[in-house]
């Protein structure tokens, strides 16, 4: 009876082994996540940082807030960790005017929120934009990099083609697979597939913000009259007005 007993111990410990092996944040979840993390996780429109703000329950899950301000409950198994409560704040101050550079174009706005070594950011005109690592933060009268900016070109190029997009029509990719209508009021529906919703977006110097169900997807005008997604998303789009 003792040897049956030790080998379902030794069994149980396998199995959990090779559960936390599976997943560096599911790992003995009621001691690794906890409230204050950073976590990427990934939805239909691409990866997203979240910080977790409840959690976790006995079934592993935690409640995330997106930069949206929304809260969902997440399985601790779909996130990603990037980073562990409890880092000590980087030195900057909540509510100091920043700019940043965001897919070569220069952004400004304040810092909303300090969490380690990731500061999250608004624009004057726009809801919460996400995260940005603070040290890509640049605070308004500090001293310029002493090298030039290459990127300054292509940020000028990117906000006038921009800048020039009309956005009211139809646009959708090559398959048809995606597809999005934008109408007068910053009023638009989006379709994946045969799923459609309504949304909403705001057209910026970069391209336009696209807001469905809580997710923001940001879509960056091209030169060539084209709309297109973040290349490292789960489902890269690029969109031609119809």
């Amino acid at each position: 009876m003792r040897n049956v007993l030790r080998k379902r111990v030794i069994h149980r410990l396998l199995v959990g082994l090779c559960f936390s092996l599976l997943d560096p944040l599911a790992m003995a979840a009621s001691e690794r996540a906890s409230v204050g993390d950073l976590v990427e996780v990934v939805s239909g429109l691409g990866p997203t940082l979240a910080e977790i703000v409840v959690g976790p329950d006995a079934s592993g899950y935690v409640t995330i807030q997106l930069p949206t301000g929304k809260q969902v409950p997440v399985n601790t198994q779909k996130l990603r960790l990037v980073q562990k409560a409890g880092v000590p704040n980087a030195a900057i101050s909540v509510g100091a005017a920043v700019s940043w550079l965001d897919a070569n174009v220069m952004e400004k706005g304040s810092v909303t929120k300090v969490n380690g070594n990731w500061c999250q950011v608004k624009t004057p005109t726009a809801t919460t934009i996400g995260w940005v690592e603070c040290k890509d933060l640049r605070v308004a009268g500090a001293a310029a990099p002493a090298k030039s900016d290459k990127s300054a070109p292509a940020a000028i190029a990117a906000a006038g083609a921009a800048a020039s997009i009309k956005l009211q029509g139809n646009w959708e990719n090559a398959d048809g697979s995606v597809k999005l209508e934008f109408q007068a009021a910053n009023k638009c529906y989006i379709s994946f597939g045969p799923m459609t919703g309504r949304c909403t977006y705001k057209q910026n110097a970069q391209g336009v913000d696209v807001t469905f169900d809580g997710e923001n997807l940001a879509l960056t005008a091209n030169d060539d009259g084209s709309l297109s997604g973040a290349e490292d998303a789960m489902m890269p789009m690029r969109l031609k007005k119809k």
